[in-house]
């Protein structure tokens, strides 16, 4: 299973240690709840000629803005509540446009105010250590922090942050370390592409709310469930590989599934991804 490189369509060709934290600290944030609701086009906005939607689309809104010197944090940090068609721009129906803003901007400030306007500082701060990036994203940026309090405790999902050091050290030829323990991202497309091949399965009337397209309320018993299981599943799955001799890190098991569910032959009889409105994912 390789690990992944994060070189989709819309991604910046050339990736430049001096503004690439920070780029993908900024676009990662946002990218979440990429699917339209019921009876609305898929988002997609144009890039290079042809239209790109889910994430390839988000990083092209990111790639359009970038200068020389990268992305202008002052101008992210000052968007108008009203900012959401013109930054997102496209076809289709985009959910959750003026909590992107918000996001965008307190995102903006936090880099500005807390790490000397540059994310590099954050991975600096890091040691480069993948883990450190990750908790230090999901304790300090608006956006990350994703660690639902539940009747059992504390579920510490982060799923931008692994997401974002993953793609961080992706774009530097996997230069940080301690990457290798990564959970799976519990977010809307693992879940189906585990329940499908029977590492995870829904009691009856979850499975019949997932399978007609009902709306799976964020912070419900339900979502934490079915996120928690895909976590779960992963680190049972990662165990039954090293033991057959074929030890793979979180990032090559995540990204080897979610291929499989997006961008696989056979994706499109996977059955129905649970539809939650959230920015966690």
């Amino acid at each position: 299973m390789p690990l992944p490189r994060f070189d989709y369509p819309g991604t910046p060709v050339a990736r430049d240690e001096r503004w690439w934290y920070t780029y993908v600290t900024l676009s990662v944030s946002v990218l979440a709840c990429l699917w339209p609701p019921e009876g609305e086009a898929m988002w997609a906005t144009e890039h290079e000629g042809t239209y790109l939607d889910d994430a390839p689309g988000i990083f092209a809104t990111f790639t359009r803005l970038l200068g020389t010197d990268g992305l202008d944090l002052d101008y992210f940090a000052t968007l108008p509540d009203d900012a959401g068609p013109q930054l997102f721009k496209g076809r289709g129906h985009l959910q959750l446009l003026s909590e992107r803003v918000n996001t965008l901007r307190q995102v903006a400030i936090v880099l500005k105010d807390r790490w000397g306007g540059n994310a590099a500082n954050l991975v600096a701060e890091a040691g480069g250590d993948a883990c450190e990036v990750a908790r230090l994203l999901t304790e300090t940026m608006p956006g990350y922090h994703d660690r639902p309090v539940t009747e059992l405790g504390v579920l510490p999902f982060d799923k931008l942050s692994y997401l974002a050091a993953s793609i961080m050290t992706a774009g530097m030829e996997w230069n940080f370390s301690n990457y290798e323990d990564f959970p799976l991202y519990p977010d809307y497309m693992l879940p189906r592409v585990l329940r499908h091949h029977g590492l995870l399965g829904y009691e009856q009337s979850l499975a019949a709310a997932v399978d007609r397209r009902l709306l799976i309320p964020a912070d419900s018993h339900a979502e934490h469930a079915i996120r928690w299981a895909t976590v779960y599943a992963g680190a049972q799955l990662r165990a039954a590989l090293s033991r057959l001799g074929n030890p793979v890190s979180g990032p090559e098991l995540d990204y080897h599934l979610w291929s499989q569910a997006v961008l696989g032959p056979g994706s499109d009889d996977f059955g129905e991804h649970h539809r939650t409105i959230t920015m966690r994912y």
